[in-house]
């Protein structure tokens, strides 16, 4: 069934992702059993696990533990431009019917000294904290947490925040970023964070820390956030100099 040269659970995988990228499979398909799916397949069930673990990396399937888990095939990921400043909402409403955040906390803190130096601010200046979990449809996806100076955006806590954070800030202030620095990381998430994003506890998230600039270099905004790969589907863009 499969080519004699090459890892049979590379082969499994590579037919199970080419199934389902021709929607052969649909989101929420349930694959046979184990045991009895390896043994139609003609190899071991390690075999059988590698290849579907593969596809658990890549966030092809999911699995569900209990009398009804299994292996599933998972909703396709959305695509996020992340050097894309035209705001994660809008990027979602693109892929998905619905979009919408859920505020955690607002709040002016003083700035710890990995805010105060990626702001430029001295240390423990005032700093907005707003910290918000986004949502793809109904699904939690970012959990995100910036700050703004507070010197640079007097009022802001009391504003709708529920929307484009940088629309406000571009509307009422004119001090939207308009470029960005950006550092990547996996993080394992905490148990905390973990329930906000309703996944399991100690799982593997993307963790993002950007700063934004205005037009004249000055930053406005720094944000640490903590994405859903298995829902997110990260994308970088960039042009040839």
């Amino acid at each position: 069934m499969f080519d004699p040269g090459r890892p049979a659970h590379q082969s499994i995988s590579e037919w199970l992702s080419s199934l389902i990228a021709a929607q052969h499979l649909s989101p929420g398909f349930r694959l046979p059993a184990e045991r009895g799916f390896a043994q139609e397949l003609g190899v071991s069930r390690m075999t059988l696990r590698q290849a579907l673990d593969s596809l658990l990396q890549e966030g092809a399937i999911v699995r569900a533990v209990g009398a009804r888990g299994g292996s599933f095939v998972a909703e396709a990921r959305v695509p996020v431009d992340i050097s894309n400043l035209m705001g994660l909402s809008k990027q979602l409403l693109r892929s998905v019917h619905s979009a919408s955040s859920r505020v955690l906390t607002a709040e002016t803190v003083s700035a710890d000294p990995s805010v105060a130096e990626a702001l430029q601010l001295a240390d423990k200046a005032p700093v907005h904290r707003i910290h918000r979990l986004r949502f793809a449809a109904s699904t939690p996806v970012v959990l995100e947490d910036s700050f703004l100076p507070a010197d640079l955006f007097p009022g802001f806590l009391e504003k709708n925040l529920d929307g484009s954070l940088y629309g406000l800030m571009r509307r009422d202030y004119g001090l939207s970023p308009f470029s960005s620095v950006e550092e990547l990381n996996p993080v394992i998430i905490s148990v905390q964070d973990a329930e906000l994003l309703e996944i399991r506890a100690a799982s593997a998230v993307l963790g993002v820390k950007r700063t934004g600039l205005a037009r004249d270099g000055r930053p406005v905004e720094y944000s640490r956030d903590l994405i859903r790969t298995d829902r997110l589907k990260i994308v970088v863009s960039g042009r040839a100099e």
